[in-house]
């Protein structure tokens, strides 16, 4: 979509382009550089939110390079982003694409990986997951649209066991992912006849041979269409918030639950303080986290199984840019103790945010426990004040942390350092802060 509404609305917004740094060659070593190196520099030198950068890191990359990213990071600009080469890498070929050729993705977007020539990702819907939740709470109304807008799988006062609560879940999950999957081929279908083009077809890989528009074609792998995860995180923690309270210790019945969810907690604090103190993810406690984990991976696996329309499978995603917001707008009181219409987490690996209590390492163990190579990107978040990262020593630190994560089956960390007090200060006197992104 083009037009002056659509340059409106990304109007000081990134514009996706981005360079894809360090990571290995085709064969396996070591492909950063001195230009790897410079592109840090720049981006230091010149304090721009465009273009974005990505560090791909492997377990062979340097403690130095990354630090060297860090110091970009220290200064406040929110990049580089840093990607795990391991994951990325097994996404592809377990897609079948080559090792070879997987080894030379890069990021096109924020964190979509591509193999350039060979693969392109044309649609992407944000799925607000935790809407979903929403609605099959409600049995299938939607209480924004005051309809009823998904299937019937059943009063949940009426469940005996957790059990059947999340098999219902997931049957609800199952058919709006169905619906979302239909909606990106009739997106697909009508790019396809209406908007040819000519010219990236022509550097997509046999483009000048097939003689064929990048959108009739199917690649090797076809990497086109993709469901994007949002608020899954809030949904697991909704989830260990009532098998705790509700079905194990039965502190609270679900119809009292209902209750104080369509009253948006109001007149219930009491009850709200026991819901938003139940297990969190992000804090390396096995309910919540298990509850994430299988949410993804039920997620991924329905999404292998839909057909989209240029011929490949739906591919399943996980980052939210900024889908949170808008999409926490449109979710009603959630278990976990989020009211009506506040954001949603911010990031598929992300804790809610505050939910967090026990540090950094906890929140990599609780997203380590995720199967992350089935998506084609997720997305973690982390937020520092400067204080945490004032010497090289504390920035080594952080590094050991990153390489350790990104090698460990995890697949995206990116940070913003800035203090509160700045913030403050930049909206009352925005001249004096013109470098803060």
């Amino acid at each position: 979509v083009s037009g002056k509404a659509n340059r409106k609305k990304n109007s000081g917004m990134a514009k996706w382009y981005n360079w894809t740094l360090g990571g290995v060659k085709p064969d396996g070593s070591d492909a950063a550089n001195e230009l790897t190196r410079l592109v840090l520099k720049a981006a230091l030198d010149t304090r721009l939110p465009h273009h974005t950068c990505t560090l791909r890191v492997h377990k062979d990359t340097s403690l130095d390079l990354i630090v060297e990213g860090l110091k970009v990071v220290q200064a406040g600009l929110g990049l580089p982003a840093f990607v795990g080469d391991e994951s990325y890498i097994k996404f592809f070929t377990d897609h079948g694409v080559p090792l070879e050729d997987a080894r030379d993705f890069c990021m096109t977007g924020c964190l979509d990986g591509n193999i350039p020539a060979k693969t392109r990702t044309q649609t992407v819907i944000m799925f607000i997951v935790a809407q979903v939740f929403d609605i099959f709470m409600h049995n299938g109304w939607c209480n924004f649209s005051n309809e009823k807008v998904l299937l019937e799988t059943g009063e949940v006062t009426q469940f005996k066991t957790f059990e059947e609560f999340e098999e219902a879940f997931y049957k609800q999950l199952d058919y709006a992912l169905h619906l979302a999957a239909e909606r990106n081929n009739i997106e697909m279908i009508s790019q396809r006849e209406l908007f040819p083009d000519p010219f990236r077809s022509a550097l997509m890989e046999g483009g000048i041979e097939e003689g064929k528009d990048l959108l009739n074609r199917t690649f090797a792998f076809d990497n086109a269409s993709c469901l994007c995860a949002v608020g899954v995180i809030n949904v697991a923690d909704s989830m260990a918030a009532i098998k705790k309270l509700v079905f194990d210790e039965k502190k609270y019945t679900m119809k009292e639950l209902m209750a104080a969810l369509d009253a948006n907690w109001e007149g219930y604090e009491e009850m709200h303080k026991d819901f938003l103190n139940a297990p969190k993810y992000g804090n390396n406690e096995d309910l919540p986290d298990n509850l994430a984990r299988d949410i993804y991976s039920y997620y991924a696996k329905c999404l292998n199984t839909i057909d989209h329309a240029y011929g490949g499978k739906v591919i399943p995603t996980a980052i939210s840019i900024s889908a949170h917001q808008p999409g926490g707008l449109a979710v009603g009181a959630l278990p976990d103790g989020r009211k009506a219409k506040e954001i949603l987490a911010d990031g598929s690996m992300s804790p809610m945010h505050g939910m967090d209590l026990n540090g950094p390492l906890a929140v990599l163990q609780s997203a380590m426990k995720i199967d992350q190579d089935e998506y084609q990107a997720t997305l973690l978040n982390m937020k520092f004040h400067p204080s945490a990262l004032k010497t090289e020593q504390d920035l080594y630190k952080l590094a050991v942390m990153l390489k350790t994560y990104l090698t460990n089956g995890g697949k995206h960390m990116q940070f913003n350092v800035v203090a509160r007090e700045e913030l403050v200060e930049a909206k009352k006197e925005p001249e004096k802060h013109r470098e803060l992104v």
